[in-house]
């Protein structure tokens, strides 16, 4: 107990970023920051008769026993909106929405064994070690929820999904649907121009995995862009000037390094042809 009254409340968030991050859950664990934050929101009263339940695209769900409570918290959903941004600095929630009730459970019919899924030992180990940082209120809670998200991540292994090349997220497909949505927002089309310019650029109206979604977009079009000037400098050695911008403009975002910090073992990591056209030799 004295050593969760020591830890302010502001710090509580930066710490289950920390724990979730640790576990190799990047979109999950912004899921659980918003579900296991809302006591700490609220305050314990609100808490006893409304409960957090999950994230999805922006908005949070909350149970409450009856509409007229929904009503009632309904009104103050401004104001638990500024807490959740302010106070604990979590901006991936842009609305909540109350419903009564609580969401039972769907049971499968039919005589099928439903698959154990063995949570990564190793990942679990490395948030253990991890959550004796979080308040004592909040280690439970938050083992439980990284429990139950690498076990979901398991059991959609095993039915085929894959990692999201783009936010690391499971999917279906090789990139999910949130950001194939992404790619077609307007402000991440313009945040992927102007980093093929500024690579790294600040980004202040994306959020993290809009601003991921736009680094891929801008690598993207500077390997075209690449590719279409590659003839043109081997006939006219003027555009090897624009050539080289567009390499240490993908070099950088690729590797997430500002273009005054490129060395000359990252230029040699470009293709070789680009190598050659810009006078580099190994």
């Amino acid at each position: 107990m004295a050593k969760s009254s020591r830890i302010q409340a502001t710090r509580v968030s930066d710490l289950l970023a920390d724990v979730f991050s640790k576990s190799g859950i990047k979109r999950g664990m912004k899921r659980a920051e918003a579900v296991l934050m809302w006591r700490h929101v609220v305050g314990p009263d609100v808490a006893k008769f409304s409960e957090a339940k999950t994230l999805q695209d922006g908005i949070l769900y909350v149970e409450v026993p009856d509409s007229e409570t929904s009503m009632h918290l309904t009104l103050q959903r401004q104001k638990f909106l500024d807490v959740y941004k302010v106070k604990f600095k979590v901006q991936d929630i842009y609305d909540i929405r109350f419903r009564v009730g609580r969401i039972q459970e769907k049971k499968e019919s039919g005589k099928r064994k439903e698959t154990v899924i063995h949570v990564d030992p190793k990942a679990l180990a490395n948030l253990t070690k991890s959550l004796t940082e979080l308040p004592e209120q909040l280690a439970q809670p938050t083992m439980q929820a990284a429990r139950s998200m690498l076990a979901y991540r398991e059991r959609r292994l095993a039915e085929g999904w894959q990692a999201c090349k783009l936010c690391g997220a499971l999917s279906e497909k090789d990139t999910c649907d949130a950001c194939e949505r992404y790619k077609k927002e307007p402000k991440v089309i313009r945040a992927s121009e102007q980093m093929m310019e500024k690579p790294l650029g600040p980004t202040p109206l994306l959020s993290s995995e809009e601003r991921t979604v736009a680094i891929y977009l801008a690598q993207e079009s500077l390997k075209e862009k690449i590719s279409e000037l590659l003839p043109f400098v081997l006939a006219d050695a003027r555009y090897k000037t624009e050539l080289e911008k567009a390499s240490r403009a993908y070099l950088s975002l690729k590797l997430m390094k500002p273009l005054e910090a490129l060395t000359d073992d990252d230029l040699d990591l470009l293709d070789g042809r680009v190598a050659r056209a810009l006078g580099r030799w190994k």
